[in-house]
């Protein structure tokens, strides 16, 4: 009888400890880290800030589905913090400053835009969006990124 209660024992103990050593793999494997996007140079309260966070070319930099973050808020003239919690990878962010609310970047005729925009690292735009391996850059801990927008 003590010897099947002894096993027993062990078996539990064995199950447990490699329970735990499963959960502890999965903890490390999923940690999220905080991504504080801080943005400056908005221009009024109007709209929302829009913003689109990529691990990928596909999409780059206005599509929404493509996007792995489509995150809207209420914009906040001049500078505005918003954090969001990722896995640790390479990204690339996209914003503009949606005024009218229509979930896209508004261009005249020529394509050029007419609302705010940025990007993660503050490429220089010329006649088309910088690719996205200008704006990306890795998190591997709890990391700001601050973008200035432009017109």
């Amino acid at each position: 009888m003590h010897t099947r209660a002894g096993l027993a024992v062990a078996v539990l103990m064995c199950v447990a400890v490699v329970s735990s050593a499963v959960l502890a793999q999965g903890s490390t494997a999923s940690k999220l880290y905080t991504l504080t996007i801080t943005v400056e140079g908005m221009d009024s309260n109007a709209g929302n800030l829009g913003i689109l966070i990529f691990t990928n070319s596909k999409g780059w930099p206005e599509d929404r589905q493509a996007a792995l973050k489509d995150i809207a808020v209420p914009a906040q003239q001049g500078t505005q913090k918003v954090t969001v919690q990722l896995p640790a990878g390479n990204y690339a962010i996209a914003l503009i400053h949606d005024v009218n609310k229509n979930h896209k970047l508004d261009k005249n005729f020529l394509g050029m835009p007419k609302e705010q925009w940025g990007m993660s690292n503050n490429p220089h735009a010329t006649i088309k969006a910088p690719p996205i391996e200008k704006a990306m850059f890795t998190l591997d801990a709890d990391k700001e990124v601050t973008i200035k927008l432009q017109k």
